[in-house]
């Protein structure tokens, strides 16, 4: 079964949006929280956010968090995605996750061709959604650009929402040379949705799968992918905050921790407001747990910021990824404590504390929070792998 329809439409274009600050960023994300908390069940039915919850995090500029503030962004960094998606995500997961990838995604646009970028930045709102390996032939190179074959993509949330979807793709960087991997460009009005999205949880991020048909993409809408890392020089120009200073390979997934972060924290919400019932949960040191795991990755962000090596070290790279994972874990450990502490009325679905266990489960499964991937004993692996992209996310 396929499904076309068209994107959520903007919020009239008022002027130049004024840049958010680290704290009204989180203010704003704080105050949203439980608006889409009430927007959650709904979410849940349609098997995608419902239009009124991307318009509210569109009119609080959530999307662009990471966009340069030249580009009409805010210019914040990596930590204020994070804690912005871990606020939105106590309210509803799937409305963290979503601002999550795409917020991300305008990170790898802004470094992309000036017409790429004025094409995107120039709407009153800026939602690309991800797919970071279509699943086709290689991409042929042509004068013009890159001749797409027919392709598939899968888990690609919020794509009900976007107006871009940025897509991985094998292509050679010349005609006839040997393909490598590049990201891409595409309208989303130029690909068709299949009504696959039938999951346990973040039911809500509508990561359905699409199509494409055979395409040719403009070369001001092609990049290699080695262009995003910052050991390379860009061939476009690199915004000079930190983010850009720092190997998405590594960083990529950090936001996608915020919605673990946060759906612990409902979790232990949720069972304080029903009288913190379950004599065996240890409240405080579940909560102490979660702080840790918070504080773990803002520390680690801190030292990528700070390194004197571009993108950072391999070992800071590396201890980026392991402790995404490690944070992922003990968060998803939380919720799983919360859950089996509330007693049989628990698996109703009127029950808050049902949904956030299976989003904080099926957000679990991205393989970002894998700790066999990414821990100790694979620390020769984990070293060489610093410099792959991130993994494509549900």
């Amino acid at each position: 079964m396929t499904t076309t329809s068209a994107p959520t439409p903007s919020a009239p274009a008022e002027g130049p949006r004024p840049p958010l600050t680290h704290q009204e960023a989180l203010a704003a994300a704080r105050a949203l929280a439980p608006r889409l908390r009430d927007h959650a069940p709904e979410a849940d039915r349609l098997r995608t956010l419902p239009d009124a919850a991307v318009r509210l995090l569109d009119e609080a500029h959530l999307f662009d968090l990471l966009t340069p503030r030249g580009l009409g962004g805010s210019g914040l960094g990596f930590d204020t995605a994070l804690l912005v998606t871990e606020e939105l995500s106590r309210g509803c997961a799937s409305a963290g996750w979503v601002r999550a990838v795409m917020g991300g995604t305008t990170w790898a646009v802004a470094q992309m061709p000036l017409r790429a970028r004025q094409e995107v930045f120039a709407a009153p709102s800026t939602r690309v959604a991800l797919q970071l390996r279509l699943d086709g032939p290689p991409a042929e190179r042509t004068a013009e650009g890159c001749l797409l074959p027919a392709q598939r993509g899968r888990f690609c949330s919020g794509v009900d929402h976007a107006e871009w979807i940025l897509a991985g793709v094998s292509a050679p960087a010349v005609p006839g040379g040997e393909p490598e991997p590049h990201v891409v460009l595409l309208p989303r009005r130029r690909t068709e949705g299949i009504d696959d999205w039938h999951t346990g949880g973040l039911r809500g991020t509508g990561s359905r799968s699409f199509t494409t048909p055979a395409l040719l993409v403009p070369e001001h809408r092609v990049l290699p992918l080695s262009a995003l890392d910052p050991v390379t020089p860009s061939p476009h120009g690199r915004p000079e905050t930190a983010p850009y200073r720092m190997a998405f390979a590594a960083t990529g997934t950090t936001a996608l921790a915020g919605v673990l972060l946060g759906t612990a924290r409902a979790a232990l919400d949720a069972h304080a407001e029903h009288g913190g019932r379950g004599s065996a949960l240890d409240a405080p040191a579940l909560t102490a747990a979660v702080d840790a795991a918070r504080a773990l990755l803002l520390a680690d962000l801190a030292a990528l910021a700070a390194s004197g090596t571009p993108g950072g070290s391999p070992q800071e790279r590396a201890r980026m990824r392991r402790d995404i994972a490690y944070a992922g874990t003990r968060c998803r450990e939380v919720v799983n404590a919360v859950y089996e502490a509330s007693g049989a009325g628990a698996i109703y679905d009127t029950a808050p504390v049902q949904r956030i266990w299976r989003d904080a489960n099926a957000a679990a499964q991205h393989p970002a929070f894998d700790l066999r991937r990414w821990g100790p004993p694979h620390a020769e692996a984990l070293s060489a792998a610093v410099t792959a992209p991130p993994e494509a996310s549900p």
